[in-house]
């Protein structure tokens, strides 16, 4: 399950944002209880399952980290190649993201790769503590066959981290507008914790956690991670201060009426890479979260579909991989701008 209440308090204490033992969003959100009764009923249809088989690609890494290069693992899952260190992002590889491999979502396709077949990781990036972010068995797997990766996390996950065998010299913690610079095959790149508007647990324990989005800085590039957020007027600073990024990697499923202030939907997502690019050519948006897991009731294509539209609109250069799919942005080539429209043969 992960680390004890009381664990997770000794890693958390001195935050600046903990409030009587608990973290929240900077900016109001409406509380989110669970889905109700009609909107469980509503998800046991499935209305996010493809019509269609999803297509997978079995991705091949170079021997050493490119310069800009992204391969999407499906979900939140990625390989960032930048400026020659090779991040992982929130990694989950299991069948099911939830606290039991029996029961709970399900992956609509396969892993791209198993977490023992990964190649050798610099840095695992995590945004979050929920399930489908943080993965106890893909975690432990990655702390075995991953001798030399550092660990980035928000405050309190490191805990869970070391519940799981993860030796605390490997981790390295952030809060809100905290920064982790690391040294990694001679080059040195920030990660910078910025706020997401979500919240974090898991079990029945609830904001124990801080919930972070990053913006990753290397000498030559920038690449901005979302993880899972809703819609908030301080990814404008978060340009400012950080950006403009060359790729933005920006959730935009699993959003509902029910809990909409803390997911974004695809036009926000559009909406938060203008502000952290602001007229910025050749920022490229790539979705995440989206397509792997049944999550929220809207069609298993309305994300994707919806995001078209509005970059189209916007003039918002966007790619949108397959699952395994690989693309070397600088040049604007790999198996993820083979084609763009396979998606629309899957719905």
């Amino acid at each position: 399950m992960g680390a004890s209440a009381e664990a997770i308090a000794e890693t958390t204490v001195g935050s600046p944002y903990r409030v009587d033992g608990t973290f929240a969003n900077l900016d109001s959100s409406s509380v989110l209880e669970g889905p109700g009764l009609d909107t469980a009923v509503d998800m046991l249809r499935r209305p996010g399952k493809p019509t269609n088989a999803i297509p997978v690609l079995t991705p091949t890494f170079a021997a050493e980290p490119g310069d800009l290069v992204v391969t999407w693992l499906g979900h939140a899952s990625t390989v960032v190649d930048l400026d020659g260190v090779r991040i992982l992002t929130d990694p989950v590889l299991s069948a099911r993201c939830s606290p039991s491999q029996l029961v709970g979502p399900k992956r609509m396709h396969r892993a791209p790769v198993a977490a023992s077949d990964l190649p050798p990781v610099d840095v695992v990036l995590i945004s979050h503590d929920h399930y489908d972010h943080l993965d106890t068995p893909t975690i432990i797997t990655l702390a075995a066959t991953q001798p030399e990766a550092l660990f980035v996390v928000p405050i309190g996950v490191d805990a869970h981290l070391r519940a799981w065998g993860v030796d605390a010299s490997r981790i390295r913690t952030a809060d809100w507008f905290d920064d982790v610079t690391l040294t990694v095959r001679g080059t040195t790149i920030g990660f910078h914790a910025v706020p997401a508007r979500h919240f974090s647990g898991r079990g029945l324990s609830r904001n124990l956690t801080q919930w972070v989005s990053w913006a990753i800085v290397g000498p030559h590039h920038r690449v901005f991670f979302s993880g899972d957020t809703g819609f908030t007027d301080s990814y404008a600073r978060t340009g400012d201060d950080h950006g403009p990024f060359d790729v933005s990697l920006i959730a935009i499923g699993a959003y509902d009426p029910a809990w909409h202030d803390i997911h974004l939907n695809p036009e926000e997502g559009v909406a938060v890479h203008r502000m952290l690019n602001g007229a910025e050519r050749g920022a490229l948006l790539v979705p995440i979260h989206w397509g792997t897991f049944n999550l929220a009731r809207h069609s298993w294509a309305d994300p994707v579909r919806r995001l078209t539209a509005e970059a189209e609109s916007a003039g918002v250069e966007i790619c949108i991989p397959r699952p395994g799919a690989t693309l070397h942005s600088d040049s604007r080539t790999g198996t993820a701008f083979f084609d763009s429209t396979w998606w629309e043969r899957t719905a």
